[in-house]
């Protein structure tokens, strides 16, 4: 129940504060998720959930630039088989093996129409959200537990 209720309460308040300091509030929940999803938690979780997304978004800036580059006919979807085929082997790579949040970084760059300053700030803060859900959670876990102790010994 304390990831419950930590998760909803700092989730809430990302929506509320993201779009007033100029974050997709969508690209936070989409590092977050990417953190929660990478499943070795803490820093380590953290730091692979954005070293993921960051591949992903430089992957799909890639993919950007290439096609409006080279005007041949299909050029996105060639280039974005040839840069899924870069990504799936990054993905193999010990710091981002990863490859869905690889994935997550690059559709969150189409998503975000090549915005990518933009994105990577609100998918890295979206990484630390996940992370600091996490840390919200045992500490409400910490509380319980204090005050179950303390009113088992009032009874």
């Amino acid at each position: 129940m304390s990831s419950v209720l930590a998760t909803g309460l700092l989730c809430g308040l990302w929506a509320l504060l993201a779009p007033s300091l100029g974050l997709m509030t969508w690209a936070g929940f989409a590092g977050c998720t990417t953190f929660f999803a990478v499943g070795t938690g803490g820093v380590k979780g953290m730091v692979k959930a954005m070293l993921c997304n960051i591949t992903g978004v430089g992957c799909g800036m890639l993919i950007l630039w290439l096609s409006a580059m080279l005007e041949i006919p299909y050029s996105a979807a060639i280039f974005s088989g040839i840069i899924t085929v870069v990504m799936c082997l990054a993905g193999k790579l010990p710091l981002i093996n990863y490859t869905p949040g690889i994935f997550i970084g690059c559709f969150s760059t189409f998503a975000a129409n090549g915005d990518w300053q933009v994105l990577l700030l609100s998918l890295l803060s979206g990484a630390v959200l996940g992370f600091l859900c996490v840390k919200l959670s045992e500490e409400f876990s910490c509380w319980y537990q204090k005050l179950s102790a303390k009113q088992r010994s009032l009874t």
